[in-house]
């Protein structure tokens, strides 16, 4: 393509095109980790950045797809980009990793961080859940706490008055 007919491109084809050669890259298991992490790293900036819903829910899905993966190191740094994406369309993703009991422990716990850190009263449900489950893991069950804890300050009075005092 050359650059000219690059540029003319309807507006979001290129972003299109990155997210999905970054999910290709992520997906890949013949693919080195550190350029899989890399891939990682940029479509959670592009998710994080998206200005267009649909871009940053593209970027949020590729990021997702990689949960396939058998590399618990790689589904902990995953669920770790969805929370730091800062957008809710993230929580479905988390909650499946949270609910899948076949999942890694350090997983699971990274999901449930991660659902805290998006601050959504929608995830409260699933958080206590897990906290009070019989038999949970203690990682889970703690970082469930945590999360619970976050997301009701989050939305809290105190915390909305503390944003007041601070204009």
């Amino acid at each position: 393509m050359s650059p000219s007919a690059e540029t003319s491109a309807p507006q979001g084809t290129t972003t299109s095109s990155t997210i999905a050669s970054l999910r290709e890259s992520l997906c890949s298991e013949s693919t080195p980790l550190a350029i899989r992490f890399r891939a990682l790293f940029s479509l959670k900036h592009l998710a994080r950045s998206a200005t267009d819903p649909g871009e940053a829910h593209a970027a949020i899905d590729a990021i997702a797809a990689a949960f396939a993966s058998p590399s618990a190191l790689l589904k902990h740094e995953l669920a770790y980009c969805l929370g730091q994406t800062g957008k809710d369309a993230a929580a479905p993703y988390l909650k499946n990793v949270l609910e899948d009991l076949q999942e890694d422990p350090m997983c699971r716990h990274e999901a449930a961080e991660a659902l805290g850190a998006l601050g959504d009263a929608g995830s409260l449900d699933v958080l206590r859940r897990f906290r009070d489950r019989e038999g949970e893991e203690v990682v889970v069950k703690e970082t469930c706490e945590i999360a619970i804890d976050r997301i009701e300050w989050e939305n809290s009075e105190q915390r909305k008055q503390e944003k007041l005092r601070q204009r």
